[in-house]
């Protein structure tokens, strides 16, 4: 199937599920889609099971659409006309921003598009995001071009949703720095913790951010073992996670942002070695409902 022929059929499911009016709604539930689950690059190689695309995370409310960083997993997000859009970025490395422009949506929602971060200014995240995308980098200036992206300051989107949902970040440990974000609705409590390098002073404060929530989405890129010779890369273990879980007033932790090495079936034995029954690898296209 040629390349045009797959943007057709993706801009036919676009046309179909979003602009349907008898679309199928969320309701009063709260949805988490994990779009992208691979650290670093997309690995399209003995990763059929678990997915080879990059970070991209998607929540769906009745009237809300926040979507956790846009790696290669975004081109599958159907931006959804009758609900407000967010993205929400936890940082700016290539591998959480690089599928910005490959998801057809983006071109044809007449809507805006809120982005933000906790990290830096409105400001500064459209000045990062336009040399990314355009210049040397990539041949069209999609900042320019799509006027409705709308950059918008992190303050702003917490306001902005404080009455449908309760919006907090905290802080983690990753080269060129890190947010990390939490989401409460009345249906429950969803954290975001990718990119970070697990260090024991982080404790405290990571116990009280993830209490009480339904789901934590944890950075287990590497395992004890091979954390050891990659100090300093911001990442965490799966030992890590295994450990930390047990320790916190949480009832689920998946482990993504697998390596790019790291093939299904490894994966697979990885999860038989699993210390705690609260947690599990991260599967793309898999959702969880709240």
């Amino acid at each position: 199937m040629s390349l045009w022929v797959q943007d057709l059929d993706k801009q036919r499911l676009y046309n179909k599920v979003v602009m349907e009016p008898n679309i199928k709604r969320v309701g009063n539930s709260l949805i988490v889609k994990m779009h992208g689950v691979r650290g670093s690059i997309p690995q399209p190689n003995g990763t059929s099971k678990y997915g080879g695309n990059t970070s991209c995370y998607e929540l769906l409310t009745d009237d809300l659409q926040i979507i956790l960083d846009t790696g290669t997993g975004f081109q599958d997000v159907i931006l959804d006309r009758e609900k407000t859009t967010i993205i929400l970025y936890s940082h700016f490395h290539h591998d959480h921003i690089q599928g910005l422009p490959f998801n057809l949506g983006v071109f044809s929602h007449q809507e805006d598009i809120y982005l933000a971060s906790g990290l830096v200014n409105r400001h500064v995240l459209k000045n990062l995001i336009q040399t990314y995308f355009s210049g040397g980098y990539f041949p069209v200036d999609i900042v320019t071009i799509l006027k409705q992206l709308k950059f918008t300051n992190y303050s702003t989107v917490k306001r902005k949703l404080s009455s449908k949902c309760k919006l907090n970040m905290i802080e983690l440990n990753h080269p060129g720095g890190c947010m990390g974000y939490s989401f409460e609705t009345s249906k429950g409590k969803v954290c975001y913790l990718l990119d970070n390098e697990y260090l024991p002073t982080q404790r405290d404060s990571l116990l009280k951010f993830v209490k009480g929530s339904r789901l934590v989405l944890w950075d287990g890129m590497f395992t004890e073992k091979e954390l050891k010779l990659r100090e300093g890369w911001g990442h965490s273990s799966i030992e890590q996670a295994c450990i930390f879980a047990e320790q916190s007033d949480i009832q689920e932790l998946v482990i993504t942002h697998h390596s790019p090495a790291r093939t299904d079936e490894e994966l697979d034995q990885l999860s038989k070695s699993l210390t705690s029954s609260k947690v599990s690898f991260a599967v793309q296209s898999s959702e969880v409902e709240f």
